[in-house]
Order: structure tokens, then sequence, then C-alpha cells
């Protein structure tokens, strides 16, 4: 009987339909078991049951579609914390470069520690310096009062991403935190550059008895994220592994060399100056608070490492107003700190949040701080760390740089809660450039234009704040310009970071203007961009002065179909060719009038 049943089964699959038009106007059938009618405990036999179109094209409950949708996005976070984790094992340092690193750390400390002494001489007394080694600052003006000579520091200490286990190829760099003994300097030091150039000078004499080791490889110097006034000395190893409340601190009189009647107390503030001062005096106590914080939390140096390859793809790690990976470090902390994320989240978990709160809160609006609060059971601490408050850390970040943080993380947000886009690669595998991320890029050269450019628009109080930076001087304004006249057609403003300098020990510090040129990125919002009219305040309404002097003389009276007449500005648009280049007819009738004619590419 069993053997007729199977071959009975296997003749009912192979006979073909009478005809192919009745197959397809059969509905499909499932089966169903009967017993035969002699059958006496015998095995059953399973017959087709047909199912109706009702039942075959039934929709699916919303119990299912639940199961579905939980299904989907547990795989799809699954999916992506584990590639995730293999991303870091491949950022992360292994034991060999580990051991490597710290013995040249130790070599580089014991020599540093030896360095020997030197008689006092004014500041501006350069002959003890060897002809072979310059000073990495530049000194205009030339003379300033303060007595100066070498001594051993005071301290050696290692700070920053590598103790703190954050440390991430392939842009690996370990900082030595090199404490000037307090009989070098002064209390009024603080006043007209004084500290700024003592600490060039100490960086200078560091150099030279440094370049006397051949346990040193080359030596070149830098600038912490591109700030002109905190000078850095980089040190490689030899052979081929060598691949930081304003008021004024700058003196009118003293910057320009001319008698100013102006009173101390009225002298105009330096707040980027002080920041940079300022922000000398705290490494290791920024060292010992995110120790503290990541030794509460097991995933926190992990969430470090993914939130800076986040920003690396998006090139706001590096140059001058950069989010770079200590001001990483300090948000995650924040975050913990203030018990905004909890300390047994995974690495996975700090990165999500820690871009949905830069998505999500404006810090232009209230900064925050990571003061200790009086009710949390988070270490504490002796100095302030705040964003803005004692010391501003993002002091060199203009708000259009970060405007497009919170806009690439409000991206990266979307893209993470979509299963349908492969969220790893978007996040932290595909870069991001400026040209990817703009509809229409320009670039200003020309650069040394802006020197004039500061004195025409009366930046000097600005300029004296960075140092004679006029670069960085003029950039907030045209910003600012861009923005105002550009208005509602576009939905973000960005600019290219300047990039950190580095220049031969051997070299004088470089010009200003020996940057490249700055980028600057537009996104379009495409249903007024190319609008060849723009429409001012009425006639007899206050506004209407401040739209005429921000066009000039391409501002006029104009009779709408409405009836109204206002201020008007009305641009060159025959055709859709011009009126796709509308933004870059107002970027260069602005510069123009405001600023200077550049020579930009668009």
């Amino acid at each position: 009987m069993k053997n007729k049943q199977t071959v009975a089964d296997d003749a009912a699959e192979m006979i073909p339909s009478e005809s192919h038009e009745e197959q397809e106007n059969e509905a499909p059938s499932k089966a169903k078991r009967s017993k035969p009618e002699d059958a006496g405990g015998e095995e059953s036999v399973y017959h087709p049951v047909k199912l109706s179109r009702s039942d075959l094209y039934k929709p699916p409950s919303a119990e299912e579609l639940n199961q579905l949708k939980e299904a989907e996005s547990l795989f799809h976070c699954s999916l992506l914390k584990m590639q995730m984790e293999e991303l870091l094992k491949e950022v992360a340092l292994s034991e060999r470069k580990k051991q490597q690193i710290d013995s040249f750390i130790q070599t580089v400390t014991k020599l540093i520690q030896t360095v020997p002494e030197s008689p006092e001489v004014e500041v501006s007394d350069l002959s003890w310096l060897s002809s072979e080694v310059k000073v990495p600052f530049l000194l205009v003006p030339k003379a300033t009062k303060g007595k100066f000579h070498m001594v051993p520091p005071a301290s050696v200490d290692l700070i920053g991403s590598y103790p703190l286990g954050t440390c991430t190829k392939p842009r690996i760099r370990v900082d030595l935190a090199v404490t000037i003994p307090a009989d070098v300097l002064h209390p009024k030091d603080v006043v007209n550059q004084r500290y700024p150039r003592k600490r060039a000078l100490y960086l200078a004499g560091l150099a030279q008895y440094l370049a006397s080791s051949s346990e040193i490889g080359t030596m070149r110097y830098s600038c912490l994220h591109g700030n002109r006034l905190r000078p850095v000395l980089l040190l490689t190893p030899p052979g081929k592994d060598s691949s930081s409340f304003t008021k004024n601190n700058i003196r009118t009189e003293w910057y320009t060399g001319l008698q100013n009647s102006q009173s101390e107390g009225t002298e105009p503030p330096t707040p980027h100056y002080n920041s940079s001062v300022l922000g000398d005096l705290l490494p290791r106590p920024h060292l010992q608070f995110l120790s503290a914080v990541g030794s509460q939390c097991f995933a926190f140096a992990d969430g470090v490492a993914l939130l800076k390859v986040w920003l690396r793809q998006r090139e706001l790690d590096q140059g001058t107003g950069c989010f770079n990976g200590f001001l990483a470090s300090m948000l995650l902390a924040y975050l913990l700190n203030s018990r905004r994320i909890s300390n047994s989240m995974t690495a996975y978990q700090l990165l999500r949040n820690s871009l949905n709160f830069l998505a999500s809160t404006d810090l232009t609006v209230n900064g925050i701080s990571l003061a200790k609060d009086p009710d949390s059971s988070a270490p504490s601490m002796e100095v302030p760390q705040c964003f803005p408050g004692h010391l501003n850390m993002c002091a060199d970040m203009t708000a259009c740089t970060y405007k497009q943080l919170q806009h690439e993380a409000s991206v990266s947000m979307q893209f993470w809660d979509n299963p349908t886009v492969d969220g790893f690669h978007s996040l932290l595998m595909t870069p991001k450039p400026m040209i990817r991320t703009s509809d229409h890029v320009f670039q200003l050269c020309e650069l040394v234009k802006l020197q004039s450019s500061c004195k025409k628009l009366d930046l000097l109080s600005e300029l004296m704040d960075h140092s004679g930076n006029y670069v960085h001087t003029a950039l907030p304004f045209i910003l600012s310009l861009l923005q105002q006249g550009l208005g509602q057609r576009i939905s973000l403003l960005t600019h290219s970071l300047s990039p950190d300098p580095e220049w031969s020990v051997e070299s004088e510090a470089p010009k200003h203007k020996a940057q490249p040129p700055l980028c600057f990125g537009l996104l379009l919002k495409p249903e007024l961009a190319a609008s060849v009219l723009e429409r001012g305040p009425p006639a007899d309404s206050p506004k209407s002065a401040e739209f005429r002097q921000l066009w000039g003389s391409r501002s006029e009276l104009r009779r709408f179909q409405d009836g109204a007449i206002t201020e008007a500005v009305l641009w060159d648009g025959k055709s859709m060719c011009q009126k796709r280049l509308v933004p870059r007819q107002i970027i260069t009738h602005l510069l123009k009038l405001y600023v200077f004619y550049f020579c930009f590419k668009y």
C-alpha cells in the first residue's frame, strides 16, 4: 500500500494540465488530508484543496506587519552593529605599533628633560638661536618687552587620544605637553603676545637641541588645529617608521605702532587670543577628566573612535575651526556626565546618540558645560570644562561650520533609520568632500586682498584678536554677507577649513597668504534658487533703508501687479542657463561692493 501511494503521488506531479488556459483560470490549491474508505489505521492521503482569490491575495494583518517590520529593523541594526565592530578592528592600533610608539615616547621625553640652560636675553634677541632653526611665529611687530632663557621643562606629560585609547589609524599622532618652567614666564606675559612668543621661542630651543640627536628623525613645525598662536613641533622616529569673559590683551598702540588715546579699559576685547592662551593651561586637567569618564563607560574609547571616523569622512576633523577628535571626546563625555546616555551603552549606541544630539541641539543658542552637576555622581573637575564658558573650545569654529556639522548629523540619522539604505557605508565608509555635498562650489583666490578688505571694513579690533591673520578676520564677515544676500535661496552655506600648516624648522613661518584658496559650498533650495527677482520691503517700511544699503545701486523701486510698491533687485535671467547662475551674480555683486573684486572660480 505504501509503494502504491508513492507511485500515485509521483505520477500526479508529472501529469500535465489539459490546457494552459484552464491552468491560468484555476486558482492554486493546497493539500487536504483524508482517509481512504477502507482505511483501517492506514496512512492518510493528501488531496488538493482550492483557495479562493480573496484568500490568496488577502493583505497581511496589523500584527503580521509589525512582526515583519520588527524583524527587518532588528536585522538592519544587527548588521550595522557588526560592521562597526569590524571597522573598529581596522582603525585600532596593533600591539606592535603601540610598543614602537611607547619606545619613541620614552626617548623623546628623556631628551627633552635634559635640554641645557641658556643665558637670559630680551625676547626680541634671537642671537642664542642657531641660524638653522627658525622661530615658528610671525614676529609682527618685531619688538616686545620681556626676558627669556632656555631651561629644562617643569614636566613632560603624555596627553590626548593615545593614553585614552582613542587614537586611530591612519593619522597617528601622539601628543606630549611640555610645561614651561614658572621662572621663564611673568604674570604680564599675557599682554601683547609675550606669552605666545615665549612659547614659540621655547619650541625653537627644543628643536635646536633635538636636531643634534640621532634618535630623532625629521622635525617640522605646524599649528594646533590651524591656530597660529599655538605652534607645535612634529617629531618622527628615524628610519622607515617615520610614516587649547573676555578682556583686551593686545594693546592697539603696541600693535599699530601709533599713539592711542584709549585707556586700557576701553580697548576692544580679544576673545580668540585669550582662548588660545587659556587653552595651553588645560591639557592635563582635560586628560584627567576624560580618563575618569572613560573608566566608567567600557565602550567610551570605541564610541570616540567611531565618531572620529564619521568626522574624517566628512572632512570636519582637520584644519582651523574643525570639530576635531578632542571635541568629539569632550562631547561624548558631556553626554555621559549629564546622563543623557548610559555608561552601559555599546559603541554603536554611543555613536547613534551623539549624532542624534548634534542633529537635534542648537549649541549656537545655548552652549553646554561639562562642569559637575551638584546632584551628579560623575567625576568633578576643579577647572571648568566648557564649550562656551570660561574656555570656549569652539572659539575658532564659524557658525557655518557648526551648521554643516548639524546638517551632516541630521542626514546620517535619516540613513541610519532607513532599512533600504546601506547605513554602514553611508555613515562610515563613504567620503563626503564639499564637491559631493554642495550644488554650487566656488573658490576665492588672491587672498592677500583680504588684508586691504580688513582696513576697508574697519576690522582692526578683530585683526588684533586674530594676531594679524586677515583671512580668518574677514571670513566671518564674508559668510554673514553671503548668508544675508543669498537668503532663502540656500539651505546651507559651507566653507573649507584652512589646513594645518607645516614647515621645516629651518624655515620662517609661512605668511597668511600662503594657504590654498577659500572654497565655499551652496546647498540650494530648487524652488527659489533660480528666481531672478529679489523682492524687498515696501517703500515706506523702516526696513527699506537696510535693503538699499545691502544691495546698493542694484536696488530700485518697482510696482507689482498686486499694486504694491517695494524695493526690488532684478537679476539677469533671460535663459534657463542664466537663471541657474543667479547665485553667482549675487555673490559677485556683494563681494565687489563690500570687500573687493576677487578672482574666483565658480
